[in-house]
């Protein structure tokens, strides 16, 4: 009987020691947690200013010779003030899209009900052997709703010009376009200016051949301005110029250009999420781009 008190106390105790042990650890515990949690926050708070504030500082005007991929641009400003160019006289600042694969489906009835957009440039090629799969679906139905639409060709200096120029014409019927084809040269992809330059001359002159037209070059005003604009035979074409401001982009010798992709996060009924978004500079219209 004793031996049994004494069990009973042993185990009274034990039970005593252990649920205060238990109500000390969530005492701790929760102690803890409230030194914890407001340095955990201004930890994140401050990991996410620093975040934000990168992202501002990699907020430049011409990002485009920085793509990641063909089409895809950083966020950039929305539609800028859309006043006459001060270099030239008023003239109709007409609006256009370029699109590709990276749009998805697009609803061009929708599309052709925006007065404003009125013209089209589709993707058709890139490089000696990619095929933008939407092209020809897009093409068929910019025609069908009736609007202005022509072909780019992403270029790519370090592979051959005349297999890109093949390419391109193996999906591009040039006899059914409204305007003029682009070349969109946004990478040098390891090749020195002289290459990049002497590439490119041959597949515009190829492509001049083919339209019985000089073809119109896409790129960055950063890119122009350290890439191109010191031959004297690249600036004997039409330019198409990136730069997203609010402000027409200059170039060096004040060198004139025909259109403008002021936005690459614009907003068309009819499409998906971002689009790039481009318009006419100055006195230029839709007859410089025509085919």
């Amino acid at each position: 009987m004793k031996k049994f008190t004494f069990v009973l106390k042993f185990e009274k105790n034990y039970m005593r020691r252990k649920t205060r042990a238990y109500i000390y650890y969530i005492i701790v515990t929760a102690m803890a947690m409230l030194c914890f949690t407001p340095a955990h926050a201004e930890k994140r708070d401050k990991k996410k200013k620093k975040h934000q504030e990168v992202t501002v500082a990699d907020f430049h005007p011409d990002p485009v010779a920085r793509k990641s991929r063909p089409d895809r641009h950083p966020k950039t400003l929305e539609k800028p003030f859309l006043l006459a160019s001060s270099r030239y006289p008023t003239g109709p600042l007409l609006h256009g899209i370029d699109v590709s694969h990276y749009q998805g489906r697009i609803n061009w009835d929708e599309v052709a009900r925006d007065s404003k957009i009125t013209y089209v440039y589709l993707k058709a090629t890139e490089g000696t052997g990619n095929v933008d799969g939407t092209y020809r679906y897009n093409f068929s139905e910019c025609k069908r709703v009736g609007l202005k639409v022509g072909a780019y060709h992403f270029f790519r200096p370090h592979l051959s010009a005349k297999a890109q120029f093949d390419n391109f014409v193996s999906q591009v019927d040039t006899k059914k376009q409204d305007l003029l084809p682009v070349v969109d040269i946004e990478t040098m992809n390891g090749t020195s200016d002289a290459v990049m330059q002497s590439r490119l001359l041959e597949l515009c002159e190829l492509l001049e051949k083919e339209y019985g037209k000089k073809p119109i070059i896409y790129t960055g005003k950063n890119f122009f301005n350290k890439h191109i604009y010191g031959n004297a035979r690249l600036r004997g074409y039409k330019f198409f110029i990136a730069a997203y401001s609010f402000i027409e982009p200059e170039l060096y010798g004040n060198f004139d250009y025909v259109m403008w992709q002021y936005s690459a996060t614009g907003s068309v009924r009819g499409i998906r999420g971002n689009v790039d978004m481009s318009r006419f500079v100055g006195r230029h219209t839709i007859r410089d781009i025509a085919y």
